[in-house]
C-alpha cells in the first residue's frame, strides 16, 4: 500500500439505553417474541402523534459532552423519506439539518502515538424494524422499529485498520461507562458502517467512496477495511474504476459483497417533522446533566494505577467490563482492600463468569458477600483456602458464607486448649526430628510439623495461633 492513502471514516448507530423508545412508550427489551413489543405510534398508525424520552435525549447530551461536542440547546426533528419495508411509517424521524451535537473529538494511542479522531455529529433518531432472511423469504420483527438511536458520525481521519478499530473500541468504551447504550455488537444495540475509499498520495480530492454496512464485531472490522483496500486497490491499478457502492462484510468468504450500487445520490426530501414542535433545552438542565456524568474509564485507568497501584494489564481486566467494574467499586465503598478485591476477581470470580457465560449482575454474588468472607478471614475464622470454595458457592446458589461455612464445617479451629490438644502427640511422634534438626533447620522443622496439624484437621485450623503453639511448645521440648 505504498502507492495509495487510506480515507476511512465511520458511522456508529448506537441504541440508547432507556425503559421505552425514543418517541412511543413501547418498551424497548431484546429477545422477546416478534412484534410484540410495538403500538401504534411504532407502526404509523395514522392519527399517532410522536412524543421525545426526556431520557434518550438526556443520553445524548451525555455523550456529545464526553466527545467535546457542541450542543444545541435547540431541540429539532426532521423527516427521511423513503420506502422500505423496515420503516412502516414511510418516513424515519431524525435530525438531519440540526443535530444534537456538533464538531467534538476522541483521542486514540496507537504503537505510543495519540492520535485526536474528529467527530462531525451526533444526532438521535429511532431505529428501524428487524428483518429477516430465510427460505427465500423475510420476517419482518418490529419490535426494533422506534428503539432511540444516536448516530455518531466520524470525521475521515482514519488512515488504517487498527486506527479504526482503535477508535471503535474507545468509543464504545466512553458510551458503556456513561451508561448511555450496552453497546453490544452481537445484539446490535451499537452497530458499524465504514466508508472507505483510496487516493494517491499527495491527492486533495476524494475517491468513489465505498460503504461496508453493520459490521458487528471488531475482528471483521479490521478483515473488511484490509479486505477493502485490497480490492480497491488492484482495480485502480488494473485501470479499472472503483464504483460508489454499499457492500457487506461475508464472513464463510471472508470478504465483502456487494449489497447494491449507488450511481445517484438519493433524495430522501428531508422536511421539518411537523408533529413535534422544536423544544428548547434549559440551559441549566444540560449543564445539571454535564455534571453528574458517570466517571469515565480513562479517569478510573488513572486512579486505579496510581491510587490502588494496580499494574495496567491489572486496570485494563477490570474495565474491560462495565458491570465487573462496578462490582469493583461497590467492594472498595465497603472498605474492602483494593488488592483483595483484584485477586478474588482474577483468580476466582472472572473464571465462573467464564463458566457460565454471564456477567457479574446475573450471578448471586454480590459486594456484601465478598466483604463477609474477608471479615470472616479477619477473624481468623476461616483460611484462604476456605474462601475458595464459598466463592463457587454463593456464585451459584445464593447462601450467605455463614450458611456455607456452617453447612460444610469449614470454621478454623481457633481455640488454644483444643489445638494444643492435637498438636502435642505430633510433636512426640516427631521428637526426634526437632531434636536432631530444630537448631539447624528451624523453619524447616515447623512447617513440617504445621503440615501435618494441617492434614489431621483437613486444614480446617488457625495457621496464625497454631505456628504460635508449635514454636512454643517446640522450645519446652528442646
Amino acid at each position: 500500500m505504498t502507492n495509495f492513502e487510506v480515507i476511512i471514516g465511520i458511522e456508529n448507530h448506537v441504541e440508547l439505553k432507556t425503559n421505552s423508545k425514543i418517541f412511543s412508550n413501547s418498551p424497548v427489551s431484546y429477545g422477546e417474541s416478534p412484534n410484540s413489543q410495538v403500538n401504534e405510534i411504532d407502526l404509523g398508525y395514522p392519527g399517532a402523534l410522536p412524543s421525545v424520552n426526556k431520557k434518550g435525549v438526556e443520553l445524548a447530551i451525555l455523550a456529545c459532552n464526553a466527545l467535546k461536542m457542541k450542543i444545541d440547546n435547540i431541540l429539532r426533528f426532521d423527516r427521511k423519506s423513503y420506502f422500505y419495508s423496515d420503516l412502516p411509517k414511510g418516513f424515519q424521524i431524525t435530525q438531519q439539518f440540526h443535530p444534537i451535537g456538533r464538531e467534538g473529538y476522541l483521542e486514540i494511542e496507537l504503537n505510543g502515538a495519540v492520535k485526536k479522531i474528529g467527530i462531525e455529529r451526533i444526532h438521535i433518531e429511532e431505529d428501524t424494524a428487524k428483518q429477516i432472511h430465510k427460505d427465500g423469504k423475510t420476517f419482518i420483527d418490529y419490535n426494533r422499529c422506534g428503539v432511540g438511536l444516536i448516530e455518531i458520525v466520524s470525521k475521515p481521519v482514519l488512515r488504517t485498520s487498527e486506527e479504526a478499530i482503535s477508535y471503535v473500541s474507545k468509543l464504545r468504551e466512553i458510551l458503556l461507562f456513561l451508561n448511555v447504550s450496552d453497546v453490544k455488537m452481537n445484539e446490535g444495540s451499537f452497530r458499524c458502517d465504514i466508508n472507505i475509499s483510496l487516493r494517491p498520495y499527495g491527492f486533495d480530492g476524494f475517491g468513489n467512496k465505498v460503504e461496508i454496512k453493520n459490521l458487528n464485531s471488531l475482528n471483521n472490522i479490521k478483515k473488511a477495511i484490509d479486505y477493502e483496500i485490497k480490492r480497491q486497490s488492484e482495480l485502480i491499478l488494473s485501470n479499472q474504476v472503483v464504483e460508489q457502492e454499499t457492500r457487506r462484510f461475508d464472513e464463510s468468504k471472508q470478504e465483502t459483497v456487494l449489497m447494491r450500487k449507488k450511481n445517484d445520490a438519493i433524495d430522501y426530501k428531508y422536511f421539518r417533522e411537523p408533529n413535534i414542535f422544536p423544544i428548547k433545552l434549559d440551559n441549566n438542565w444540560i449543564e445539571s446533566i454535564i455534571k453528574n456524568s458517570p466517571e469515565l474509564a480513562d479517569k478510573k485507568r488513572e486512579r486505579y494505577t496510581s491510587v490502588y497501584n494496580f499494574k495496567l494489564e491489572e486496570t485494563n481486566f477490570i474495565l474491560s467490563d462495565y458491570y465487573l467494574t462496578k462490582f469493583f467499586e461497590d467492594c472498595i465503598d465497603l472498605g474492602i482492600e483494593p488488592k483483595k478485591i483484584l485477586n478474588y476477581i482474577i483468580t476466582d470470580i472472572k473464571a465462573l463468569l467464564n463458566k457460565n457465560n454471564i456477567t457479574i449482575e446475573k450471578s448471586y454474588i454480590s459486594p456484601l458477600d465478598i466483604k463477609d468472607i474477608c471479615e470472616l478471614m479477619d477473624k481468623g475464622i476461616i483460611s484462604s483456602k476456605h474462601a475458595k470454595s464459598i466463592i463457587p458457592i454463593i456464585f451459584e446458589s445464593n447462601k450467605k458464607a455463614i450458611e456455607v461455612i456452617e453447612e460444610n464445617n469449614w470454621k478454623l479451629i481457633s481455640d488454644e486448649n483444643e489445638i494444643k490438644s492435637l498438636l502435642l502427640p505430633i510433636l512426640q511422634e516427631n521428637k526426634s526430628l526437632i531434636m536432631e534438626s530444630y537448631s539447624t533447620r528451624r523453619e524447616r522443622v515447623e512447617k513440617t510439623i504445621m503440615g501435618v496439624l494441617m492434614k489431621k484437621t483437613g486444614g480446617n485450623i488457625n495457621p496464625k495461633i497454631s505456628m504460635e503453639l508449635i514454636t512454643q511448645e517446640i522450645k519446652k521440648i528442646n
